[in-house]
């Protein structure tokens, strides 16, 4: 029975490890014995160390170039957006105005006091992650109806299992985001800072005393339960008058119980007079 040579050969040839075949000097002449009949070519098939090297490397660097492809074209997932530092009078329909410019506008939150009133600050959500990011880059630091408006993405916080879950507390004095007032009026009391930081729900407010007599140091703290409503309060307060004095506000660099001043660190007398 005559020798049959088959004429064709795989286009993509993938060789994991080097076999005999593959390290063959010149080339690999393959004839076998028919199981069926058919009219093939005479030619043998032709596999050279050179072109079976060249087909294999060529299929590696399309496997990497595709993954590479795929990892780079991950769509980004993040939607919900943080922003603060919203004019007082703007509505639900205002913010989807505003944000429908870059993309459809799912959901909005303005974050409220107990009475109802804006704190100056909402969540929005964004149908899809570019259109989150277009909002981001087009409107951070944008001036809206006189103010500057912050937008960042949100920030998912890790919510605990339901076996480990815990009571909500309020926040220990240490993990309080505290805020340091400068340039207070010599007449202002705790409870006029209190109920001037009033919009934005602080934890506490307190005037600091810098002498045996009670005359004020000219300057205080307000402490908030969360970052954000300690960025709104600054954002918004800063350079406002108090008293006919413009307040000049920043993060506080030391703990709650800690004394002293921020600048100079002069011990403060205990204060009997005020409340805390």
């Amino acid at each position: 029975m005559a020798a049959l040579s088959f004429p064709w050969y795989p286009k993509t040839l993938l060789c994991p490890k080097p076999t005999k075949l593959c390290s063959l000097g010149s080339h690999v002449s393959i004839s076998t014995t028919p199981l069926f009949s058919h009219n093939f070519s005479s030619s043998p098939l032709i596999i050279t160390h050179k072109n079976l090297s060249f087909t294999l490397c060529s299929t590696l660097q399309e496997i990497s170039f595709e993954a590479e492809t795929e990892k780079t074209q991950k769509p980004n997932v993040k939607r919900k957006l943080f922003v603060l530092n919203l004019p007082w009078a703007f509505t639900v329909d205002d913010i989807k105005d505003l944000f429908g410019q870059y993309g459809n506008v799912k959901d909005v939150e303005i974050i409220k006091q107990k009475d109802g009133k804006s704190r100056n600050f909402a969540f929005v959500t964004m149908a899809s992650g570019d259109e989150a990011q277009a909002a981001v880059d087009n409107l951070d630091s944008h001036e809206v109806s006189g103010r500057i408006i912050k937008v960042e993405f949100a920030k998912r916080l890790k919510r605990p299992s339901p076996a480990s879950s815990k009571p909500i507390v309020l926040p220990s004095r240490e993990t309080r985001h505290k805020v340091y007032v400068s340039n207070l009026n010599w007449k202002v009391r705790s409870s006029h800072l209190r109920e001037f930081f009033s919009t934005f729900n602080p934890v506490s407010a307190r005037v600091i005393f810098g002498t045996p007599s009670g005359q004020s140091a000219g300057y205080g703290f307000v402490s908030f339960a969360t970052k954000e409503e300690a960025e709104a309060a600054i954002s918004t307060v800063n350079g406002k008058e108090l008293m006919d004095r413009p307040l000049r506000l920043k993060f506080s660099e030391k703990t709650a119980d800690e004394p002293g001043d921020e600048n100079t660190g002069q011990k403060e007398p205990d204060d009997q007079t005020e409340e805390s």
